[in-house]
């Protein structure tokens, strides 16, 4: 018997165990489940800290007033969670997780430098709702920074190394103690709130509106490079039509509503602190109420950026089991978490989401076209598999997007000449790198085919 064999003999002698498939194919006796854990997966995953803190910026740093900042916040959030409606759909039909699948348009080499960004993403991720989950020990249990920070690890690292079953099963319970929770907040808020913020944008309100559709794009643009690392287990004869709607529906509910609901608090509170403005607009019981709530939400997204960012580390051929890597995963991110909470929390925050994305927006956009291209289909398993395959059209016309988009880029580490002249548009460098790189990779793959059938 091989070792492959061997792992697979064992995931279904002991289904409930640590989970030990990696990213090999999910066999059809190991699959189950149905497109409605997607709905509470997602939906778990963005009601957190994190894209609460983000709607925050678009009114009490960014200066919108309260109903631009929403349409803002419905817009970048459509605009990510589609995507992960779209490629969650490839999960059951394939069986495999999401960097595996991408090796079609990009390559076995060529894919290289997605699971690097994937790896750091997910790490960048833990360390984010790390820094978040520590922030709000501090204000409930006024402890120091290191110990807030032991405890977050070692609470986020148990599900993760179990694995994909109890992934599911801690979302969906988390998903509907949450809603009750922001219900009783949404409620309060509406005589709180107001419709205009003392803030005022540093540009224009057209820059503003433009910044707030791209940090919160970002945030939800992350979880597309992990999409179908959590449906690979369905059955494969499961509608894409539902995986894609409740995959992209529990992302857009929780992103509209939670981000909303982080806009409206930022219209009379401080983010400094991220945790203190939770503190500043709710009274003291609901306050403490609601930053337990977030505190299990941050649990909701750490153990995903774990969980893939441990597959990225196998995507890329370590052949080590799939739970060191997590624990490996854990030890970086920790380790960088403590650096990150010794600096100014909102501009790194802010720095990292746009970053990450001006690669993360033109691989997806091309990942998407490559699944269209193929009407609807990615590559075989033989093909994915073969390590001859080394380059596809992928690799280089993501690199085309993402060059395309560093004149507009603008952060505090680097401003592209454009974005320094007019940064009332600095905003587009996401729709100009997502549509260079569909451009050019249907460009050059029409080409390609051409000089083939010739």
């Amino acid at each position: 018997m091989s070792a492959a064999d061997e792992v697979v003999t064992t995931a279904r002698e002991n289904p409930y165990g640590i989970e030990v498939l990696g990213v090999e194919p999910i066999p059809p006796e190991l699959r189950h489940g149905g497109p409605r854990s997607l709905f509470t997966l997602w939906f778990g995953a963005n009601t957190q800290f994190a894209t609460l803190s983000v709607g925050a910026l678009s009114t009490a740093v960014f200066g919108l007033d309260l109903v631009p900042a929403l349409l803002a916040i419905v817009l970048g959030t459509l605009i990510s969670s589609v995507l992960v409606g779209v490629l969650s759909t490839r999960g059951p039909a394939t069986g495999l997780p999401q960097l595996i699948q991408t090796r079609g348009p990009f390559g076995w080499f060529g894919n290289l430098p997605a699971v690097v960004s994937t790896a750091v993403g997910g790490i960048g991720w833990y360390v984010v709702d790390t820094t978040l989950g520590i922030f709000i020990l501090r204000d409930l249990f006024d402890i120091g920074f290191t110990p807030s920070l032991l405890i977050m690890v070692l609470a986020q690292l148990i599900v993760p190394l179990i694995g994909y079953r109890l992934i599911h099963a801690m979302e969906k319970w988390l998903a509907s103690g949450l809603v009750c929770v922001f219900a009783v907040v949404t409620a309060y808020a509406v005589g709180q709130v107001s419709l205009t913020t003392a803030a005022h944008p540093a540009g224009s309100v057209v820059g503003a509106f433009l910044l707030t559709v791209s940090v919160t794009g970002a945030r939800g643009l992350g979880w597309s490079a992990y999409a179908s690392d959590y449906s690979r287990y369905l059955p494969a004869g499961t509608s894409g039509r539902r995986v894609f709607a409740a995959a992209a529906g529990g992302s857009i509910v929780s992103g509209v509503w939670i981000g909303g609901l982080g806009a409206a608090l930022g219209t009379v509170a401080e983010v400094a602190d991220p945790s203190s403005m939770v503190r500043q607009f709710l009274p003291s019981v609901l306050g403490t109420v609601v930053l337990v709530s977030l505190l299990l939400s941050t649990l909701a997204s750490t153990v995903l950026d774990l969980y893939s960012g441990s597959m990225a580390a196998l995507a890329a051929g370590v052949r080590i089991p799939r739970w060191v890597s997590v624990v490996l995963v854990c030890l970086i991110g920790s380790v960088l978490a403590w650096w990150a909470g010794q600096h100014d929390f909102v501009t790194t925050f802010q720095n990292f989401l746009l970053i990450t994305s001006y690669w993360l927006a033109p691989w997806a956009a091309v990942t998407v076209t490559a699944f269209f291209r193929r009407g609807g289909t990615v590559a075989t398993a033989a093909e994915l598999s073969d390590r001859r395959r080394r380059f596809g059209w992928g690799l280089p016309a993501t690199v085309l997007g993402v060059v395309a988009s560093i004149p507009f880029m603008s952060q505090s580490v680097y401003t592209g000449p454009i974005a320094a002249a007019h940064p009332d548009i600095a905003g587009l460098g996401h729709v100009i790198g997502c549509t260079v790189a569909v451009l050019a990779y249907i460009a050059v793959t029409a080409l390609d085919q051409e000089r083939v059938t010739a």
